[in-house]
């Protein structure tokens, strides 16, 4: 749908020219190459300002669940250390 424009022979060649004129092929910067198109930041609540009730409720449950699991796990692993550690005999 949208094509760049193919170089006409005659262009190609001054570019070559240049090219040899500099010593190498032309080197562009960053800037020159893409411009920013970043969106703005934006903060965490605003970022779910159209969220539904039942998407807010559902987030909210996982991020209980989310410390829960991680207050869990420094637990499991004391107790898999303990059995890993103690005197079998």
């Amino acid at each position: 749908m949208f094509r760049k424009k193919q170089p006409s022979p005659v262009e190609e060649n001054q570019e070559n020219d240049q090219e040899k004129q500099n010593g190498g092929p032309k080197s562009t910067t960053v800037e020159e190459k893409t411009p920013s198109n970043d969106p703005p930041p934006v903060s965490f609540f605003r970022l779910f300002r159209f969220a539904t009730k039942s998407e807010i409720i559902s987030n909210s449950v996982g991020v209980v669940c989310a410390i829960a699991a991680g207050a869990a796990q420094v637990r499991i692993c004391s107790i898999l250390v303990y059995f890993l550690t103690r005197n079998v005999s």
